[in-house]
């Protein structure tokens, strides 16, 4: 990257952080004066105004003064901005990110003229505004500014942008006084994160210091009044990490933790080899002169392995040491506040609810919550579904309201909190509330159950069916609703984060959805279990209890065994039935039972032994694995066998509605003469070759593996092998390598081929 690439993308960097900090800063003016809030706009706003002119960046330049003179003229009033001049700052704003490249539109912006006779105009309405003989000098509209507007003659005229100016402005279009250009969406329905797409962690921390360092205090004076305090100086320690760069140092991470468990296994045969030799010598010793030599060697032997077995493990618990420290940093870095999550809802609140002609008041509670990057990038989506369902369905208009008796403003509330290891996430509204009885008669229209089983319905399993998918209680598609897509891309983003959605409602009185997520998903407390031969693993946090099964708790619901459990009668089945793994059979006396609970309910699991529970680095499952419902994920055990983690939400609904896995087909034993293929497995990740190779060997290949394309050609000179399944991007030596006729594909498509 060229010095000017990197100056351009920090340039851009800026002006993202500087428009969030500006656009909640707005949002605050709106709802309150703040001469705060309002001094530290302009800040904002002068300091763009200088970089976008250092860059070259002339329209930006000239939008951001006109910004900046509409916000100064409001400073007798506190900075009471009006709505419109809020809603001409806000355009404003969308536009200069798209004239200065930080974010693409789908359509071209408005012209810079008009949106400069807009602020101007406003800047106009705001000095009616101002009480007499506190009329604010304005200062004059800069040279660029000036020579655009002074050639339009008039408010209602037209303007004709130069043909040779930017693409962005190829356009005529009316002026027209009063009204509001629109500018497009710049890739998203609200402004920005505050973290850039290229960085994050350290990052956050710094947006959030600038954030502190900008809220100046205030002090009070001998004459009564206020005055700002200026804010200590303090060097800026903080640094920006690229995504990519923290991923790989988590999977290095991930990698060393896996070899120090490695290491300790073979510690323990160490200090057993040293035991075996010393067994060795005390038995050489009864063998009387002759064997006193080979006694003395034994010894030396022994000792040797002592020590070799002292060394390693004193180097061992050293790098364990350091090990863990570097691990809490990496997950520290990973850690955002979920305010980077709330930050757009403000701007996108106010906009939708005019466009629904709705008052809404936005509380958000528990934004200094912290959750893991992946987790709070995988909650923009279904949050965002949410606030918009509770906008259009759930919020009444001003009339409905007061009609209700209810207060004439809506209120819509974001709260977090974290609750062990699982972030929860309320979405809340005081709006209409969802009717049962109205959802029954919507699923009968619709064909999904009868009457008679509807009315059967309970009103916790009605309110489940806006879950389903397609399913809607609306007849007239908008642009926000009526499609029957959201709730159900909810629950299935929400599950595959290995979390639990539910909803709370009664008409009149409003709705929650609550949102229950991991707070990281690279690293877990996981519980091992044994089911036949697999070692399998458990979020522990969804295991309440374990249990020896007693025939005198065991009956039957609805013709399916169950378990007494604490006054609870829940599902009981063997988790080897309900995977697939043995055939089905009732659970027998004195067998141990797993109490694993989730949103959508709880069952008692029967397994075969309970191993340990450990904090561990969960690796995410990817193309053709990710498919499988009942899998969220694999971590490494001590032997460096891979343990796959189960989803404590499939494994509830099955056994609540009494359904499993289908058992693979019985493998029929070749003849003598027919040879097993052989596949090589390529790839730099010590976890990713464990995981295919592990695969193939369990639908019947043989593997073998190689760590890059060096090592690979290696292989092949001495193993013949019928297929390669490699990675193409590794160090040293990458995938794309040349051997004879060898079929060479991505790793992905080959897996989907061998199981197809």
């Amino acid at each position: 990257m060229t010095p000017s690439e990197r100056l351009l993308r920090q340039f851009r960097d800026l002006v993202t952080v500087r428009l969030e900090r500006i656009t909640r800063s707005l949002m605050e003016l709106e709802s309150g004066a703040s001469a705060e809030a309002g001094r530290g706009v302009l800040r904002e706003l002068h300091g763009l105004k200088g970089e976008a002119r250092m860059m070259g960046f002339d329209d930006v330049n000239v939008l951001v003064h006109e910004m900046e003179e509409l916000v100064r003229c409001t400073e007798p009033l506190r900075y009471a901005l009006s709505p419109a001049s809020t809603d001409a700052l806000l355009t404003t704003a969308d536009a200069v990110l798209v004239f200065s490249g930080t974010q693409a539109a789908d359509e071209p912006p408005p012209a810079v003229e008009r949106l400069v006779a807009w602020l101007q105009e406003c800047v106009r309405s705001e000095s009616v505004r101002l009480p007499p003989g506190s009329l604010a000098p304005v200062a004059p509209a800069s040279p660029e500014a000036a020579g655009r507007v002074g050639a339009q003659g008039g408010p209602h005229s037209s303007v004709q942008t130069n043909p040779g100016a930017s693409p962005g402005r190829l356009l005529t279009v009316p002026v027209a006084e009063g009204s509001r250009p629109h500018v497009p969406s710049p890739g998203r329905s609200a402004m920005p994160s505050l973290v850039s797409p290229q960085a994050s962690g350290a990052a956050a921390s710094s947006g959030a210091g600038a954030r502190a360092a900008s809220s100046a205090s205030t002090v009070q004076g001998s004459n009564g009044l206020t005055a700002p305090r200026q804010p200590e100086s303090r060097p800026d320690t903080a640094v920006r990490i690229g995504v990519e760069s923290l991923d790989l140092l988590t999977s290095a991470v991930t990698n060393l933790t896996q070899v120090a468990r490695r290491r300790e296994l073979a510690n323990a045969r160490r200090l057993a080899l040293a035991r075996e030799l010393s067994q060795l010598a005390r038995e050489a010793e009864d063998l009387g002169p002759a064997g006193a030599a080979l006694a003395a060697r034994l010894g030396s032997a022994k000792e040797m392995a002592a020590v070799l077995h002292r060394e390693s493990k004193l180097l061992s618990n050293a790098e364990l040491r350091d090990l863990g420290m570097l691990v809490e940093e990496v997950q520290t870095l990973r850690m955002l506040p979920l305010s980077v999550l709330f930050e757009p809802y403000p701007r996108m609140v106010r906009d939708l609810s005019r466009a629904l002609g709705k008052e809404v008041e936005l509380v958000v509670d528990g934004e200094d919550t912290r959750a893991d990057r992946a987790v709070v990038e995988a909650l923009r989506e279904p949050l965002m579904h949410l606030v918009r369902n509770a906008l259009d369905h759930g919020l009444e208009t001003r009339v409905d309201r007061v009609t209700a008796d209810k207060k004439p403003r809506g209120c819509l509330t974001l709260r977090a909190a974290r609750e062990g290891n699982r972030i929860i996430l309320r979405v809340e509204d005081d709006g209409m509330g969802v009717d049962p009885v109205q959802l029954r008669k919507v699923a009968v229209r619709r064909g999904l159950f009868d009457e008679s089983a509807a009315n059967a319905l309970s009103d916790a399993a009605a309110r489940e069916l806006i879950f389903l998918p397609g399913f809607t209680s609306r007849d007239v598609v908008t642009d926000l609703s009526g499609r029957g897509v959201g709730l159900d891309a909810v629950r299935t983003s929400i599950q595959a984060l290995g979390g639990d959605v539910g909803v709370e409602s009664a008409p009149g009185w409003g709705t929650i959805f609550e949102l229950r997520v991991p707070v990281s998903l690279t690293v877990a407390p996981l519980l091992f279990i044994q089911v036949g031969t697999e070692t399998l693993a458990l979020s522990a946090t969804h295991v309440s209890r374990a249990l020896k099964v007693d025939s005198a708790d065991q009956c039957e619901v609805a013709g399916r065994p169950s378990l007494l459990v604490e006054g609870r009668v829940l599902p009981l089945a063997p988790l080897s039935s309900l995977l697939g793994l043995g055939p089905p059979r009732p659970a027998r006396e004195g067998e141990l039972a797993l109490v694993v609970k989730s949103q959508s309910g709880a069952a008692a699991l029967v397994v075969d032994r309970v191993l340990e529970e450990r904090v561990q680095a969960i690796l995410p499952l990817k193309g053709i694995l990710g498919r499988f419902g009942h899998l969220t994920g694999a971590t490494s055990l001590a032997d460096g066998r891979l343990a796959m983690v189960l989803s404590a939400a499939f494994l509830t609904a099955s056994a609540h509605q009494g359904n499993a896995l289908p058992r693979p087909p019985p493998s029929v034993a070749p003849g003598p003469e027919v040879r097993r293929r052989r596949i090589l497995v390529v790839d730099d990740s010590p976890l990713t070759r464990e995981l295919i190779a592990n695969l193939l060997e369990a639908v019947g290949y043989d593997t073998v593996i190689a760590s890059d394309g060096a090592e690979a050609l290696e292989v092949l000179d001495s193993h013949p092998v019928d297929l390669v399944v490699t990675d193409l991007e590794m160090p040293g030596v990458d995938g794309y390598i040349t051997k004879g006729d060898l079929v060479r594909q991505d790793l992905v498509d080959v897996v989907r081929r061998l199981l197809g």
